[in-house]
């Protein structure tokens, strides 16, 4: 009897021990599955990647230079975030996510900083431009797009008509561009030395200086006031609609090389555009052009323009390059009509000088590049160009108002790029000299720059690596 009880006791501690071992061998396989899920999920939704259904990815470029300027009295070298608003340096997060075979989704954000910017930035009175230490939003847009139809997007994006005069086949964009963007916060000199009031009287010195963390609009005549796009009036000449909006733009599909896109934005402008790339034979040709029509109903409304602005720009664009050679030429022609300015017709607007005068209300502007690109190198290709510009009557409305009645700012310069394809690199070396006509009404406020503006050469020496 004993034994018999022994032997159950046995057996029932062993069946409870192997209930338990099952049963923790079951908790365990459940915990480590659901661990493994977990991980999995976590893996799939880092930054790195986006989550299960957008992906995430991480893009952009870096472009630093060393600035040499003269305006003809003083010189100096300033180290900068090269070239202007859009072109500097930027960092993109964008995503997309498939729907169907034919339609997906995606979205876009871009910041750039802004300190030591080239653009709204240095000038004789301030090495480390207009806003120090910040970071700005460049874009915040999403799209619907289908392989068969075309691309619809909305919210701050380039519009249509963005860089439609940027037609370059070289791939030397960011040394040589149609637009003026470096040193466009300087002042003028004046023939005897001095500088410009923002009106055009003569100033006893360096007046009106930048002053960090604040936008340094209009505080002396400068290469912008004789560039000046009224379109959005940031005088960045040719880039006349430049400056990313709130809007909604459509792309269609590219058929046989010819894409149309249009957009419409606050507030309000409407634009529309036809490109073309294609190739014959030994020749790769490229082609643009465009139409805006922007009207400004409030003070921040088209950029920066001034409320009751209506202006309508027109750009042509081209540019071919010989494939065996590599030489390759493009212009951009550009030229606006100003219907009103600040609300007056442009017909309207009173020269104080000379009731006379009349408002220049169709300025022009041609930019015109040639070069040469071949892989001379181990490095990669190298390109080496001229280019030449003319910006006539771009004065801005103030000066018109204080007594001038014409002006040309002609532009010429010679550059290098040198493509180091193992890094995703360009190095650049570009050299531009500018020369500035004024008309003025004797006597007039801003007579004293018909007397005479001084030359500027600028050199810029950088870099752009891309990731």
């Amino acid at each position: 009897m004993k034994q018999s009880l022994l032997f159950s006791l046995l057996c029932s501690a062993a069946f409870s021990l192997s209930a338990s071992a099952a049963s923790a061998a079951d908790l365990g396989g459940d915990c480590c599955a659901d661990l493994e899920e977990r991980v999995a999920t976590l893996e799939a939704t880092t930054a790195r990647k986006g989550n299960r259904k957008v992906s995430l990815s991480i893009s952009g470029w870096v472009n630093q230079a060393l600035y040499i300027w003269d305006d003809g009295v003083d010189s100096d070298v300033y180290q900068i975030t090269d070239n202007g608003h859009t072109l500097s340096t930027r960092i993109t997060f964008a995503g997309s996510a498939k729907i169907s075979s034919d339609w997906s989704a995606g979205y876009a954000i871009t910041i750039e900083p802004i300190q030591g910017e080239a653009l709204f930035g240095v000038s004789q009175q301030n090495d480390d431009g207009s806003f120090v230490g910040g970071l700005g939003l460049l874009e915040s847009y999403m799209y619907v797009k289908s392989e068969r139809l075309g691309t619809l997007s909305w919210g701050l994006q380039q519009q249509a008509s963005d860089n439609v005069g940027v037609v370059d086949l070289s791939g030397g964009l960011w040394s040589g561009v149609a637009p003026i963007f470096r040193g466009n916060r300087f002042k003028l000199r004046s023939a005897n030395g001095g500088s410009f009031n923002a009106d055009g009287s003569l100033a006893p010195g360096l007046t009106g200086g930048n002053v960090a963390g604040s936008n340094p609009l209009k505080v002396g005549v400068t290469s912008a006031d004789l560039a000046a796009c009224n379109a959005i009036n940031a005088g960045i000449g040719m880039d006349c609609f430049g400056l990313l909006t709130n809007s909604v733009k459509y792309v269609s599909p590219t058929v046989s090389g010819f894409t149309l896109s249009t957009s419409w934005g606050e507030n309000d402008f409407f634009d529309i555009v036809l490109k073309y790339a294609g190739q014959f034979g030994d020749f790769k040709v490229a082609a643009a052009a465009g139409y805006i029509n922007a009207t400004s109903n409030s003070v921040a409304g088209n950029g920066i323009a001034g409320a009751g602005t209506d202006v309508e720009v027109f750009n042509l664009a081209g540019g071919f390059m010989h494939v065996p050679t590599g030489i390759f030429a493009n212009f951009d022609y550009n030229t606006e009509k100003v219907d009103t300015i600040n609300g007056v017709a442009a017909s309207a607007l009173v020269n104080a000088a000379d009731p006379n005068a009349r408002f220049e209300d169709s300025p022009e502007s041609l930019y015109i590049k040639v070069g040469i690109k071949q892989k001379w190198n181990s490095l990669g290709a190298t390109s080496i160009f001229g280019d030449y510009g003319i910006y006539k009557d771009r004065y801005d409305p103030l000066l018109f108002a204080n007594g001038v009645t014409g002006s040309e700012i002609t532009r010429w310069g010679a550059g290098v790029n040198q493509w180091i394809d193992a890094a995703a690199m360009q190095l650049y070396v570009k050299y531009t000299h500018l020369e500035f006509e004024v008309d003025a009404v004797a006597g007039s406020t801003a007579a004293p720059l018909s007397d005479g503006i001084r030359d500027w050469d600028e050199v810029v020496v950088g870099g752009i690596i891309f990731f």
